[in-house]
């Protein structure tokens, strides 16, 4: 069985301040760079076609 590959990123915007913090496990330099370029292709799609909700949040199977 692969092992799993995770990345995430998270970004909290507090009183004009931005924070980061990012978890990979299993994910090369090069793939975390693929994703984030996914995620801002993303995001310009959802910009295009004038939605609002440009983010989008998915679930794993399990979670509540």
């Amino acid at each position: 069985m692969a092992s799993e590959k995770v990345f995430v990123l998270r970004v909290d915007v507090r009183q004009n301040n931005i924070q980061t913090s990012m978890k990979t496990q299993n994910v090369s330099p090069q793939e975390v760079i693929g994703y984030l370029e996914m995620a801002k292709d993303q995001i310009l799609d959802n910009l295009k076609q004038g939605r609002k909700d440009v983010f989008q949040a998915f679930k794993k199977d399990g979670e509540a």
